[in-house]
This record gives structure tokens, C-alpha cells and sequence, in this order.
């Protein structure tokens, strides 16, 4: 049987992009079936956001001011996305390994943030003999998910020392 599915939209105006680290107004669009929600679309900043509101003017919605419920969604999206970063690896080009920075660097682990200041990307990279590995990535915005990163990096590769480089 054919049912109509009720959609909300609401708008955060202040949350962490991830991929841009800028804080910027965050948008979700969603349906709730069988007391599950579900995810149809999500964005950061006006252009994203727009398209969302389009989609929203051509079928029947509710808005969502609920400001937690908001959290919510932005909470489990930047959980999946935290979990698919640590388990994503990716092996660099070979040519890599004879550029700069690479070419002059010994073999090991490294570090490597983006920027000094929080929030900022973090990925945990093995610098092999004849390539380099990209083992893990992470969003981190403050010291201690930057050290709960490091901490899980070396439980997980057995590591007594790595090295921390800012990118």
C-alpha cells in the first residue's frame, strides 16, 4: 500500500563543516518511517541549503525548529563519517614517495595535521621504503580528539613513537 511520507527540513546555523572546518549554517531534510528517521539529503552553507528548500517546495513538509533534534542528525552523520575516515586506507601515487616532502623523509609513521589551530585534519600516514600509505584521517576539534586519535593509531598499529608534522 502507498503511503505519503511527511517530510521535515531544518536549519543549525552554527555547526562544523567538516570537510571546510568553517562553522557554517547546516540543513537537513529527512523522513520518519516505523520510528526510524531518515536521512534524504543534508549540506553546509546557503548553496546546499537552497537546493534543499527547493526540493522542500515541491512536497509536503513540516519545519523543525528543534534545535536538538538538529544535533542529533548532525551527531550520527559525523559518526559514520568519523568511523568511514579510520577505516578508509589509501596507498599514494608511487611517484609520490620521490616528491617533496616524502623524498627526504625516513621511513615510519607519521603524523600530519592541517593547521595549527583547531578545529583540523589529521591523518595518521606510513611512509614505506617504495610508497606511502594513508593509514587513517580524522576531523579533530580539540586537543583531546586529537590525542585520542594518536592513542588509537598506535594501539592499533602496535606504535611506540610517531612522529607529529603540522601540513
Amino acid at each position: 500500500m502507498y503511503s505519503l511520507k511527511i517530510y521535515y527540513f531544518g536549519i543549525h546555523p552554527r555547526l562544523l563543516d567538516p570537510v571546510s572546518l568553517e562553522f557554517l549554517s547546516f540543513a537537513a531534510l529527512w523522513y520518519e518511517e516505523n520510528s526510524r528517521r531518515y536521512i534524504v539529503g543534508y549540506g553546509f552553507g546557503e548553496e546546499p541549503i537552497h537546493k534543499l528548500k527547493q526540493f522542500c517546495a515541491s512536497t509536503a513538509h513540516y519545519t523543525c525548529n528543534d534545535q536538538h533534534t538538529l544535533l542529533d542528525i548532525y551527531s550520527s552523520l559525523r559518526a559514520a563519517q568519523h568511523e568511514q575516515d579510520w577505516n578508509t586506507r589509501k596507498k599514494l601515487s608511487l611517484l609520490s614517495v620521490f616528491r617533496a616532502p616524502w623524498s627526504g623523509m625516513d621511513t615510519g609513521w607519521y603524523i600530519i595535521r592541517s593547521r595549527a589551530s583547531y578545529p583540523c585534519h589529521l591523518s595518521v600516514v606510513q611512509r614505506r621504503k617504495y610508497s606511502i600509505w594513508l593509514e587513517h584521517a580524522s576531523v579533530c576539534e580539540n586537543e583531546a580528539e586529537l590525542a585520542a586519535c594518536i592513542n588509537k593509531a598506535k594501539e592499533a598499529h602496535c606504535l611506540a613513537y610517531i612522529k607529529l608534522t603540522n601540513g
